[in-house]
């Protein structure tokens, strides 16, 4: 139970990343949309450019995050994502280290370090759609929006955004802040701060880039 509560904290932070990051392709919402090309550039509207990224984040298909982090034990892993419903949880550090985990609908399998692929009893319809953390809901809780200037990302030009709001799930306060790229309008790495709960601080860095694919282990 603790490992899985775990899980759903470490799955509700990829979606505090997603939440800012979204709408640069189609830039409808204004803020930070350079349009078709999908380049982002800030505007007067600090909240409307994280509310426009969000937009565009829920538009991809697939994406892979590794998390670091500090909570009742040191936090490190890879977590791939493929719309709308599958999962692949990868612990390299501290509780677990070692573990693997997928999700595939509503069915779901553990693999512990050094052991064999088993499916785990129950229904994991209760894991979270990570496009559940991106709605138009979720994002009025955002306050204290603020543009925090340019800096880059492993060389790549991003700009820079910070704010409060509570998580999707066990609403645990934080305060985040963003690095979205300036050629694609798409997440490259937040940091996170909670105030209380399970996690103390937790750093994303996202790859939109890479292909993913994610199969059940066992028919």
């Amino acid at each position: 139970m603790k490992r899985l509560t775990l899980i759903l904290v470490l799955l509700s932070t990829v979606g505090i990343g997603c939440k800012y990051i979204e709408s640069l392709r189609g830039g409808s919402d204004g803020g930070t949309s350079g349009g078709s090309g999908g380049s982002a550039t800030a505007s007067s509207d600090p909240k409307a450019d994280v509310v426009a990224a969000s937009k565009k984040f829920i538009d991809l298909k697939s994406f892979s995050a590794k998390t670091e982090g500090v909570g009742q034990t040191e936090i490190k892993s890879k977590i791939d994502y493929v719309a709308p419903d599958r999962y692949h949880v990868t612990y390299l550090a501290g509780t677990g280290a070692g573990m693997e985990l997928i999700y595939v609908g509503s069915q779901s399998y553990m693999k512990p370090a050094g052991g064999a692929w088993s499916k785990m009893p129950g229904d994991a319809k209760s894991i979270p759609n990570l496009r559940d953390s991106f709605t138009e809901e979720g994002l009025k809780t955002l306050t204290d929006v603020k543009f925090d200037g340019e800096d880059t990302v492993d060389g790549k030009p991003a700009l820079v955004y910070s704010y409060k709001n509570v998580t999707p799930v066990g609403n645990y306060p934080f305060t985040c802040k963003t690095w979205i790229a300036k050629a694609t309008g798409l997440p490259m790495k937040i940091y996170v701060e909670y105030s209380n709960g399970m996690l103390k601080h937790m750093t994303v860095n996202y790859d939109t880039e890479s292909p993913v694919t994610i199969e059940a282990p066992l028919k």
